[in-house]
């Protein structure tokens, strides 16, 4: 795996806004995440984007801005059993919504990334 400078990016016109990303597709500044580069990251990874997705992003969102810290996988499978009942709250079900895993939500849900080297 090649290391990477996260710092080094690539800038998505959107619209009339801009979005800066790493090399990875990762947004670079947390707060300029909104619905457009949302639907830009999850088409790009191949995520059609429905309401319980919508959920786990919202989750992933407010856990950040309230820990600055990304949550684990066990957190958000019981976040969505609370949310959209005991039978979608499974670790199995979380990577049915995200077939590439915690870090495809991450990365839609404009976290930045969990780890920059190799």
């Amino acid at each position: 795996m090649d290391c990477f400078d996260p710092a080094v990016g690539e800038v998505l016109n959107l619209g009339a806004k801009k979005y800066f990303l790493n090399q990875r597709k990762y947004l670079k500044n947390f707060a300029e995440w909104d619905e457009p580069v949302r639907d830009w990251l999850a088409s790009r990874e191949g995520v059609v984007l429905t309401a319980e997705h919508l959920h786990a992003i919202g989750f992933l969102r407010d856990y950040f801005s309230i820990h600055k810290a990304h949550p684990v996988i066990r957190k958000i499978a019981e976040e969505l059993g609370k949310q959209l009942g005991q039978e979608k709250g499974t670790i199995k079900y979380f990577h049915a919504l995200f077939p590439g895993g915690i870090h495809q939500a991450f990365l839609i849900a404009g976290l930045p990334m969990q780890d920059s080297c190799c």
